[in-house]
């Protein structure tokens, strides 16, 4: 992943998000992209938290969370959706957990809609399978 300043005379301090040298080779452009929308969503949150964003840096901010949000939410569902395909998923207890959810019965809806669902776009993504 890139991490060079955007300008050469940037001095910017750098977090690192520690992977596996077999996670980066897998995930590709792909953890580039979303490292760029995490780093985003970040100088967002440290905007909104400074008080000095631009009504321009309001929307990149909120694009960069829109965009990660969707593919988070797709990694959620689709690590879901091949758990239910498993001889034996997850519990519902331990799914409900997984997603904060306060009980079971949540959790065993949630699956059931998911998996009603045609596999989207962004799940394809998530496992490598978009075309």
């Amino acid at each position: 992943m890139n991490t060079d300043p955007a300008h050469a005379d940037d001095h910017q301090e750098q977090l690192l998000v520690p992977l596996a040298a077999d996670d980066v080779a897998a995930l590709g452009s792909d953890g580039e992209q979303l490292a760029a929308l995490l780093a985003t969503a970040l100088h967002g949150l440290a905007l909104l938290r400074t008080g000095r964003a631009s009504t321009d840096e309001l929307a990149a901010a909120i694009e960069g969370a829109t965009g990660l949000l969707e593919r988070l939410e797709a990694l959620r569902d689709a690590a879901v959706r091949q758990d239910a395909a498993r001889d034996v998923p997850i519990s519902h207890k331990d799914l409900a957990t997984a997603m904060h959810l306060k009980n079971r019965a949540t959790a065993q809806a949630r699956r059931r809609t998911l998996l009603a669902k045609p596999v989207g776009e962004l799940e394809r993504w998530a496992t490598g399978t978009a075309g």
